[in-house]
């Protein structure tokens, strides 16, 4: 009886597997001929488009900084009829969805008449839409309320968009118009509070507001408005070719602040699949690469100005013709080589947020993720060990080889100083060496690398690389760290795993150990058990290590910072400033055991009692400023120039001495030197601690580790007085 249901469900998995596979081949069959189609016929033989980007106007009440259509004259304009007869040409009669722009398309007083002929002229039509910089607000309603009537009488979906480049001054700077960030809100504010009209924000990123992007996102979330954000683009239907010093200008540390800006939108505030496909396809092209997501002008779109002159699309096209003169349809066949042109040429660098279904090239990409994550995983080394296996081993360029772990990707200024002292001692023992680095997220590191001046290779953590290099190096170490209750523990226990399948040496390299527990101990248990040597940075961890492996000997050689530290303190010049610096960062609920209603006040006390304390030491010590500088700039891990703004506007916006931020992203060297000008520092996170004490500063310690990694530093370095725990602060008097 076992035996015969033992067969049956033996059965069943294998109809599973093969209608699996047969699902598997009809997806990619489907995404083959989308490829086929919209990469290689549609570009010989074009099919009709279903958007229609549609120019109302070519003039502009606003004087945008990456922008020129307001420094033109007005010149002709289709009227509503002229515009019917050309929408009537058969090349549009599978349109779908219209967005009406400008210039600003509410100056025009028949735009509502634009829409009405949109809609009747066109069969297939499901939606439009229009894009305002809400500059003359109670015209812009009023065409708003007027559009939007009509398009609920013909069942028709209608969305808005307004333009908002920052808050306050910052808006009116880039738009160059006064008052400019009152009408939009006051517009925004209207629609919100009246109508049921679905509408956004839209944010152009340029040189002027790189810096502010971060603020506006606050704003956005504060007051539940919800938004999209592109990078200004060369685009020729906005005459900008010129706009070099505001177009795609960023500085190197400028394009990095971006691109960990476009993560923290996937993370935290986008929820739409597509547009966050879209920020992916951004930081990718941000950091050198090139565009990862499809284009609907490829195929799909036309764009359609007011002298009903077509294009292929609006940065890059050149005009094909008019179709008031000509047959659309025609034009549009016939010119079909400057598309392929515009395909090969500019695509690939393109930076617009046009957003697109997801490709063939894209759906490869994720299948090859699908088939790592399988790879990668601890409950099943045999199948990593059988791939790990069919790798080729690259010929060595270096008599030897090191492989560095660990959470690197996500770095903090502290771990950006661990991994250079690692490299510096490692380098002082081989003259001939080869670094390769693990990053969860390879841009952050590569910008580490860049920082430091360190020549190494950077491999994602889930890629055949990271195995070929754990199996090849002749050291694979954990390097700095805390070894603690996250997930990505897998990463060294892999990593460690197939080092020592190859008799590889490994080493946990100046890591602490907690805060750890349950699940997370038996795979701190796993790493140990690859491990042939463990270095720790402190005796808590050591100690803590003892109760967790009896059997496993450690010894505790500091935190691998101090090194290069040390090393760089001696090149650095210096000049005291009255300055009290601050380098917090938001109380983390893994600490502590509260229940989260509990945590939250807690913590909401805690930081009204912190920032009591920083201003009674401002006062006492008669400071000219508070600072806050920031150790850490990656949402993933709490970017602490959030935590510094809120805290700021929440505690210090009337406070007697000027209070201030670093918007900009921090470097070891920049750390540094805050330290070492200020006349007292304020430190909570652990690598700002381990800064302000390796370069003997006048500091305080906060420690939020519950008597963890913060309390074991300043144990070791004997400097437990400069503690201060949350509980003394929540016990404070006013």
């Amino acid at each position: 009886m076992i035996g015969k249901i033992k067969t049956v469900l033996l059965k069943i998995k294998i109809v599973v597997k093969i209608y699996s596979l047969y699902r598997l081949i009809l997806v990619l069959r489907n995404y083959l001929k989308e490829k086929f189609l919209r990469v290689y016929w549609h570009q010989f033989f074009p099919k009709k488009p279903t958007v229609i980007n549609l120019n109302a106007n070519d003039i502009c009440n606003s004087h945008c900084v990456m922008c020129n259509i307001w420094k033109r004259e007005k010149e002709f304009e289709f009227s509503p009829s002229e515009l019917e007869n050309i929408l009537k040409n058969k090349l549009f009669s599978k349109i779908e969805h219209v967005g009406i722009t400008g210039g600003e398309p509410t100056l025009r007083e028949d735009i509502v008449a634009l829409y009405d002929k949109v809609i009747n002229s066109l069969p297939k039509l499901k939606g439009v839409s229009i894009i305002s910089n809400a500059i003359e607000s109670e015209i812009v309603i009023y065409r708003i309320l007027e559009i939007y009537e009509l398009c609920k009488k013909h069942n028709t979906h209608f969305s808005v968009m307004i333009s908002l480049d920052g808050i306050n001054e910052i808006h009116d700077i880039i738009r160059g118009t006064k008052n400019n960030f009152v009408s939009s809100m006051y517009v925004i504010n209207y629609l919100k509070n009246n109508t049921t009209i679905p509408f956004s924000i839209g944010c152009t990123i340029s040189k002027a507001n790189v810096w502010y992007v971060d603020e506006l996102l606050d704003f956005m979330k504060e007051n539940n408005i919800y938004g999209r954000f592109r990078v200004a683009e060369y685009i020729n239907r906005l005459y900008n070719s010129q706009n070099t010093s505001s177009i795609r200008n960023f500085s190197e540390e400028e394009k990095h602040h971006l691109q960990l800006f476009f993560k923290k939108l996937q993370f935290t505030y986008e929820k739409n699949e597509t547009y966050k496909r879209t920020y992916e396809s951004i930081i990718n092209i941000l950091g050198g690469g090139k565009r990862l997501i499809g284009c609907p002008y490829h195929s799909e779109g036309i764009v359609l100005n007011s002298k009903g002159e077509i294009s292929y699309c609006a940065p890059k096209s050149d005009i094909i013709g008019n179709a008031l003169e000509k047959n659309a349809n025609k034009l549009f066949k016939k010119k079909i080589k400057h598309r392929r042109k515009i395909i090969a040429k500019h695509c690939e660098n393109c930076i617009h947020d046009y957003h697109y279904k997801l490709t063939f090239n894209e759906y490869k990409e994720l299948q090859k993720q699908y088939f790592l994550n399988r790879i990668f995983d601890i409950n099943t080394l045999k199948r990593t060990f059988f791939y790990t296996k069919l790798l080729i081993n690259n010929k060595k360029t270096a008599s030897f080889q090191l492989f560095i772990v660990g959470w690197y990707g996500t770095e903090t200024v502290g771990d950006k100083a661990i991994l250079a002292g690692i490299i510096k001692k490692y380098k002082e023992q081989y003259a001939s060496i080869k670094i390769i680095i693990a990053s969860i997220y390879p841009f952050v590191t590569i910008n580490t690398l860049k920082e430091l001046n360190i020549d190494a290779e950077v491999v994602g953590v889930k890629t055949l690389k990271f195995l070929k290099y754990a199996k090849t190096s002749d050291e694979t170490i954990m390097g700095g760290g805390p070894l603690m209750n996250i997930d990505e523990m897998d990463i060294p226990i892999i990593a460690f795993s197939i080092a020592k399948k190859y008799n590889k040496t490994t080493k946990i390299y100046g890591c602490g150990i907690g805060p750890i527990s349950g699940k997370y101990i038996d795979k701190l248990k796993r790493i140990l058990e690859y491990t042939d040597k463990i270095y720790l940075r402190d005796s808590c961890s050591k100690t803590l290590l003892k109760t967790i492996c009896p059997n496993k000997e450690a010894e505790v050689i500091g935190d691998p910072s101090v090194l290069y530290l040390k090393y760089r303190a001696e090149t650095l010049s210096i000049h005291k400033q009255n300055i009290l610096s601050c380098f917090l960062r938001e109380w983390p609920r893994n600490y502590t055991n509260f229940d989260n209603e509990t945590f939250i006040q807690k913590r909401n006390y805690f930081e009204q009692r912190l920032a009591e304390r920083i201003k009674k030491k401002a006062i006492e010590l008669q400071v000219e400023k508070i600072e806050f500088n920031h150790m850490h700039n990656f949402t993933v891990g709490s970017d602490d120039r959030d935590f510094s703004r809120r805290f700021i506007k929440e505690y210090f916006s009337d406070f007697c001495i000027p209070t201030e931020y670093d918007k900009q992203l921090s470097t070891v060297e920049k750390i540094m030197i805050a330290m070492k000008s200020s006349k007292y520092n304020i430190c909570m996170r652990f690598h700002s601690v381990v800064f302000a004490n390796t370069l003997e500063t006048e500091f305080e310690a906060i420690d939020y580790t519950n008597g963890g990694k913060i309390f074991g530093y300043l144990t070791d370095e004997n400097k437990s007085d400069r503690m201060i725990s949350i509980n003394q602060i929540l016990k404070e008097e006013s």
